[in-house]
């Protein structure tokens, strides 16, 4: 069963991230997120209201608990529309492979707090550096440089060769996996030890939803409701995104953590599978070598 809820995430979340490409270029990033995030919580609210594990939770914890859990939906929403917008105007196929590293930086992170790390794991963070360097980067203009005619080169001494550059959209996946590792790091120390994984979703998205508005507020956005078809992809994206975050808490529960973690953080490849299918991306190779490296690393650093 635990192999089953981790596939079971990792599909989820890879189709709501292919889909949010389509809806955040049809109302907007902060908008996307908005209603994706209100329907996942009022889901999640129905899962666990009947369990009364909120009236519970906020008179048995401290203060301190909450502090936590304001911190973790603030990073959750500035990494959202990090990779919102990323999915957005990148490259499907680059941009899901290279956020879905976060669980390295989590892991780094928890090695400093004093968590020791297997040998493997040590080579999944280097893996990870080097897939995501070359995911990222892209050598088309340079290569097309190398092949034009060396007597055009010569005949100006001004002219230089172009350098290799970030693939559109990467800087910010790579700094929206950044604070999902952070993140994941601070639910994992901080919040998961007092909430169950369940009610510490609901509580950080319900969060990201009251703090959504203040953003467009102050970056002058309309959250006006959409309207048309993509409304059926905002809500699919947030029944996704959420059965997505049960499938992977229900398959912790079941002790099996490591299968679970690493079978739930291939949702980059589901990604990758329905860009190459249906938009035809086409990346180099070096690119699909450093994507095959990320996923390698994920499951090195997840074991």
């Amino acid at each position: 069963m635990a192999i089953l809820y981790g596939i079971t995430a990792a599909l989820l979340w890879g189709t709501a991230d292919f889909l949010a490409r389509f809806a955040t270029r049809r109302v907007g990033v902060v908008r996307s997120l908005f209603y994706m995030q209100a329907i996942g919580v009022l889901a999640l609210t129905f899962w666990i209201v009947p369990k009364k594990e909120i009236p519970a939770a906020i008179s048995n914890h401290p203060p301190s608990i909450w502090m936590w859990v304001v911190a973790s939906a603030l990073l959750s929403t500035v990494a959202s529309l990090a990779f919102y917008r990323a999915l957005e105007i990148g490259l499907l196929s680059v941009v899901s492979p290279v956020c879905s590293a976060y669980p390295v930086l989590t892991l780094v992170l928890s090695y400093f707090a004093g968590e020791k790390l297997k040998g493997h794991q040590f080579a999944g963070i280097a893996l990870a550096i080097v897939g995501v360097t070359l995911a990222s980067t892209s050598f088309a203009q340079f290569q097309s440089t190398i092949k034009a005619d060396a007597g055009e080169l010569a005949a100006s001494t001004d002219a230089k060769l172009p350098v290799a550059h970030l693939t559109r959209g990467v800087g910010l996946a790579i700094f929206a996996s950044a604070t999902y590792g952070l993140n994941f790091w601070l639910i994992g120390y901080h919040i998961v030890p007092a909430l169950s994984g369940t009610l510490s979703v609901w509580a950080t998205r319900a969060l990201c939803v009251a703090i959504l508005p203040i953003v467009c507020v102050a970056t002058k956005q309309s959250l006006a409701i959409p309207r048309g078809s993509v409304w059926w992809m905002l809500v699919a994206i947030g029944l996704f995104d959420t059965t997505a975050y049960l499938a992977s808490n229900l398959g912790l529960s079941t002790g099996h953590i490591s299968l679970v973690t690493v079978f739930g953080s291939l949702f980059g490849a589901v990604t990758v599978f329905l860009a190459w299918a249906f938009l035809k991306e086409r990346i180099e190779k070096t690119q699909w070598l450093g994507i095959v490296l990320i996923f390698a690393a994920i499951i090195l650093v997840s074991l």
